[in-house]
């Protein structure tokens, strides 16, 4: 089965440039996978929409114009799978509106070209103002890369529980990059 994977992408002749394009993608797995989840709740559901996503960035890496920033590309197309991962499994879940997954999609990808060294030093410092279960979540959720089910085993509370924290720590966190940054500009 990996022969077949590696034949069909071509991988036993890679480039210096699909060198480069891995190390990129390969950098950008968890800014894109958090991207994915937070527009698709079930994590099977997102690995498989990430898997995808991956295989299209790696057949369109020809025309990925490196001057460029890479994640509001590759969101692009991660927003292309999740319309049609949600199109398939319209009939069995709650989804957001077109209008609010456009706008999370426009956010994603300005929040990404805008954030930059100075965002994630504002990130680093508003994660250590977290505190007690808000900030060990977010740890164990983003730093750690367990599931929410994997959080709620370890912690004892159902996995309702530890999505509403996440949720609201997510949020604090939003609120204070962005104060973090209007400080920074002055405004």
């Amino acid at each position: 089965m990996a022969a077949d994977v590696e034949s069909a992408l071509n991988i036993g002749n890679m480039s210096s440039s699909d060198d480069e394009f891995v190390a990129i993608l390969t950098a950008k797995q968890s800014a894109l996978r958090t991207f994915i989840v937070s527009l698709i709740p079930h994590q099977v559901d997102a690995d498989d929409v990430l898997q995808e996503v991956n295989m299209a960035l790696w057949r369109k890496r020809e025309v990925y114009d490196r001057s460029q920033p890479f994640m509001p590309w590759a969101i692009r197309f991660a927003s292309i799978h999740i319309r049609s991962h949600r199109s398939r499994a319209a009939n069995s879940r709650l989804w957001f509106s077109e209008e609010a997954m456009h706008q999370l999609t426009e956010d994603s990808i300005r929040g990404d070209v805008q954030l930059g060294a100075r965002g994630h030093s504002s990130l680093q410092g508003c994660v250590d103002r977290l505190v007690g279960p808000q900030r060990e979540l977010i740890e164990d959720r983003y730093r750690n890369e367990l599931t929410v089910k994997q959080i709620a085993a370890k912690t004892q509370r159902p996995a309702s529980t530890v999505y509403k924290i996440l949720g609201k720590s997510l949020q604090l966190l939003r609120d204070c990059i962005e104060r973090s940054q209007r400080q920074l500009d002055g405004r």
